[in-house]
């Protein structure tokens, strides 16, 4: 028995109340495991609800049918016995009853099971990527990202999983809202143009067209949701999400090629291009507290990683050293 028909398995001991505490236990840390897994139980406990009736009581006239058997084999053999359908009845009906609900849900819960977990993952190994989904929406996916989608939608919804970043053009459908989950958040929007960036501790949702609606998952505030509208972004850390307007196109920078500094903040300046360029760079101490007043006018267009950082010596008169896998920023 593989994995998916020991999971249906449980589903329908569980649901019959015959599943062992074990057995619970480890049904119930499945389904802890992942969000579609109480999906496929949620919707497994529906065709027991509705299957069970009809199978428990069938259209049919079943204790008449039986009558019309005994007469038929009393006719070939009068000798005196047992009536047939009075044996068959108190030896089988229960039990068959209650296996063909038990084979009922295993069979469509399982068809059910393969289809909606047919999940497929796109992961842009090497460069950023291009990936259209089943609506036709298109994702535009950065190096070393990766996108968690099924092959077929839901009907009620357009659900995937986000592990990195991403850019988002989504098909508009009214009825079909789409999805973004992260380890953080969750991304609702009917149709319109956003960038997500999961990182380690942080989520980042910049809307570029339309509105989306976000909620943050990791969060103990009241108010967990912020809605965004074109031109907003926000940053979900630390249990607070920050709400505010997009001041640079920096943030798809990794997909153009371009970073633009016009009077930037020092700081700000450090972030987006350790961002660009996948190093950490870092203030040393004693700049902590004036580095926001340094300000930076620069443009980089596709330049490696240390002429940009040379560039960026230059203009602010500060020197570089490299610690390991930092490089910090630093005054004589």
């Amino acid at each position: 028995m593989n994995q998916h028909e020991h999971i249906i398995n449980l589903i329908a001991k569980q649901l019959r109340g015959l599943a062992t505490a074990e057995e619970t236990a480890e049904l119930q840390q499945w389904l802890q495991s992942d969000v579609e897994c109480r999906q496929v139980y949620d919707d497994m406990a529906v065709i027991w609800q509705k299957t069970g009736p009809l199978l428990a009581n069938p259209s049919f006239n079943t204790e008449k049918a039986w009558l019309n058997l005994d007469d038929k084999i009393t006719q070939l053999n009068p000798r005196p016995k047992l009536p047939f359908h009075t044996l068959i009845s108190t030896l089988f009906t229960q039990r068959a009853v209650a296996a063909i609900l038990v084979l009922a849900v295993i069979a469509i819960g399982g068809y059910w099971y393969s289809v909606k977990t047919q999940w497929k993952t796109f992961t842009a190994t090497n460069q950023n990527e291009t990936l259209t989904l089943p609506d036709q929406s298109v994702v535009l996916v950065r190096k070393g990202s990766s996108i968690k989608y099924l092959k077929k939608f839901d009907k009620k919804e357009r659900r995937v999983e986000l592990t990195g970043e991403a850019f988002f053009k989504v098909q508009h459908k009214e009825d079909q809202p789409f999805l973004v989950t992260t380890d953080k958040s969750e991304v609702k929007v009917l149709g319109t143009t956003f960038l997500v960036n999961s990182g380690e501790a942080t989520d980042e949702v910049v809307v570029v067209t339309g509105k989306v609606n976000v909620t943050y998952k990791n969060t103990t505030e009241s108010s967990n949701q912020v809605i965004l509208t074109k031109g907003q972004q926000a940053l979900l850390t630390q249990g607070h999400i920050y709400q505010s307007p997009v001041t640079d196109s920096n943030f798809i920078a990794w997909n153009s090629g371009q970073l633009v500094f016009n009077n930037t903040p020092l700081p700000k300046v450090l972030q987006d291009i350790s961002h660009f360029y996948g190093v950490e760079l870092k203030l040393a101490p004693a700049l902590t507290a004036i580095a926001p007043a340094v300000r930076v006018t620069v443009e980089f267009n596709n330049q490696p990683v240390d002429q940009a950082l040379e560039e960026l010596r230059l203009i602010t008169g500060l020197q570089i050293k490299k610690e390991k896998d930092k490089v910090i920023f630093y005054r004589k």
